[in-house]
């Protein structure tokens, strides 16, 4: 029972490193954790370094089955007893494997079945260094309210500007995406953190019965499945509630169950040689024809 449950720990923990800036690390962590999670009940773990945070994040569900769980991939983090700089961090369970990826500043954490993962990681020009279930530090729990809504969101709010808020937040999710697969600039991560601190406050303050909410819930559920898997989005559209149409790629070894998030109606097709996993919904009208 305790693999089973620390296997569902680790494949719903997410992990990064984002700037703080002359903001709270706690509230950044908590803006992203959220918009990522789509909840606001977390336990994280942050560590500020040179203006920015690392963090890990989960779902509080997740560790009500797993009381005094500590985190051993806390120990590998930059001035970590476990730090050897950038390296494929991987930890085994009886039926799992669990990597934290640190390279160039950026942090990625996986969770899969052993071969697959060790299929996948074969490919990063990365040393492995592989730690035990031991050590590490606790979760804990953060403000369960992400609270105020910026003068510029509010702004767009009273214009009806769906479009223009739709944008902004495709914006955020496709830098933020992208973000995941390859390294960033510390420039354009800035940016897309003040776009998603504002985006996220907004939706705090939306009705889920307003037809925007549902909208911007949408995209954020896609968003966060391309995230926490290492993908990006190519193409992303919505018209109306439920006219939806996307172009994904996701990497080729990601499980059923990120795509059965995307919804039962998506097309996938294998990129040959790439390890990459090309993942499409039609819209209504493209679907007649």
């Amino acid at each position: 029972m305790e693999a089973i449950n620390l296997k569902s720990i680790y494949s719903n923990l997410i992990a990064g490193r984002l700037p703080v800036g002359t903001g709270s690390a706690q509230k950044v962590v908590m803006n992203q954790a959220y918009a990522i999670l789509g909840t606001n009940r977390l336990h994280a773990y942050c560590m500020e370094r040179s203006g920015h945070v690392y963090y890990f994040a989960i779902e509080s569900a997740w560790l009500s089955s797993a009381p005094g769980f500590n985190l051993p991939f806390v120990d590998v983090l930059p001035d970590g007893p476990l730090h050897v700089g950038d390296a494929i961090y991987l930890m085994h369970g009886a039926d799992y494997s669990a990597a934290l990826i640190i390279e160039g500043g950026s942090v990625r954490l996986l969770c899969n079945d052993q071969d697959v993962l060790k299929d996948y990681l074969i490919g990063l020009d990365l040393q492995i260094v592989e730690i035990d279930h031991k050590g590490g530090k606790p979760l804990s729990s953060i403000p369960q309210a992400i609270q105020g809504i910026t003068e510029r969101f509010s702004a767009l709010m009273m214009k009806g500007s769906i479009g223009v808020l739709i944008s902004a937040s495709m914006v955020f999710l496709g830098s933020q995406a992208a973000s995941a697969y390859t390294n960033s600039q510390a420039a354009s991560g800035l940016n897309a953190q003040a776009v998603e601190n504002d985006l996220n406050a907004t939706l705090v303050k939306l009705s889920v019965q307003q037809p925007l909410a549902r909208q911007i819930s949408r995209i954020q559920k896609v968003s966060a499945t391309v995230v926490r898997s290492g993908g990006w989005i190519e193409k992303y559209k919505m018209k109306g509630e439920d006219d939806e149409s996307f172009e994904l790629v996701l990497p080729s070894w990601v499980s059923q169950d990120y795509l059965d998030s995307l919804g039962r109606d998506v097309i996938t097709d294998l990129r040959d040689m790439e390890g990459l996993l090309s993942v499409r919904k039609q819209g209504k009208k493209e679907s007649v024809k």
